[in-house]
């Protein structure tokens, strides 16, 4: 629904219900100048601000925005969601039905940080052990545990500044769409710009829906064969076996080489190298942007 069809609808309930913009600002806990502003077209509101002018109409948010003539294209079902196709944008809810896309939204946003208290949460743990390793005279342990909290600290802020728990996706803001094998899932990466970043949302798959979301992107020319990937990603299987394969080895390369370096501090040092590549890596998404011109997926792949 456009900026003009909506203002127009929201002036009308709102005189259906004989209430003045100041009445209806009132009991939706808005401001007057945003009742204002919407009805005069003058703001594209947001989403808790449309659940709440509905909640007081008493209609539903797919009533007052409106679903004629913008059904999705295609619906597919992903492991925790489901995905919508739309002309111009992408809507990712949590039933088969577009209800509450705020809702949607607040429960994607609570998961991802969810997921950072867990590691925000180890981060003040491993520092104290450090701490404490070190006061007791145990250097490697000290390197060892402290690596562990910086790891934790880089994970953190890369979930922080390119996981992203969008509800609706703009087509203009897409740059890529893939599929690819992580480790134990299939998943669907949707790059996008956000807020001036770019960010990635994230659609797990369970096996017997990777091919009807293969073929679905496919004939919407959304994604091509490049970008699907379904055998595993070698290179972070390769990382995973020769890290393992080190830091299990410490003790033996000190024994032969190093016997005065404590095992620990080995591993500690190779937990931060990696943590180290893994943080360059992220500053170098971050200032990429700003030379390279980005494309959207539908110009891209059409």
């Amino acid at each position: 629904m456009t900026r003009g069809k909506l203002a127009q609808k929201v002036k009308e309930l709102r005189k259906g219900k004989a209430l003045s913009q100041e009445e209806l600002a009132k009991k939706s806990g808005l401001s007057l100048r945003t009742i204002q502003r919407l009805e005069n077209g003058e703001t594209e509101p947001t989403g808790e601000t449309l659940k709440r002018i509905s909640s007081e109409l008493n209609i539903t948010l797919n009533e007052l925005i409106g679903k004629v003539g913008d059904e999705p294209k295609k619906t597919v079902k992903t492991k925790y969601e489901y995905l919508h196709i739309f002309d111009k944008k992408l809507v990712i809810s949590k039933t088969s039905e577009i209800n509450d896309l705020v809702e949607d939204y607040g429960k994607s946003v609570d998961n991802v940080f969810k997921t950072l208290m867990v590691f925000f949460a180890f981060i003040p743990v491993f520092i104290t052990l450090s701490v404490i390793f070190y006061n007791m005279g145990k250097t490697g342990l000290a390197i060892y545990t402290g690596a562990f909290a910086f790891t934790f600290l880089v994970i953190a802020f890369n979930t922080i500044l390119f996981t992203s728990g969008s509800s609706i996706i703009k087509m203009e803001n897409v740059t890529r769409i893939r599929i690819q094998n992580k480790l134990f899932n299939n998943v669907v990466l949707i790059s996008h710009r956000e807020s001036g970043r770019m960010k990635v949302r994230a659609l797990v798959l369970e096996k017997n829906q990777v091919e009807i979301m293969k073929n679905t992107l496919v004939s919407e020319k959304l994604i091509v064969e490049r970008d699907i990937k379904l055998k595993g990603n070698k290179n972070q299987i390769y990382i995973f076996f020769i890290l393992v394969f080190l830091m299990s080895a410490s003790g033996q390369f000190s024994k032969l080489f190093f016997k005065e370096i404590d095992p620990m501090m080995i591993n500690g040092f190779i937990l931060l190298f990696v943590s180290v590549l893994f943080l360059i890596n992220m500053i170098f998404k971050l200032i990429n942007p700003l030379f390279k011109k980005q494309q959207t997926a539908s110009v891209l792949y059409k």
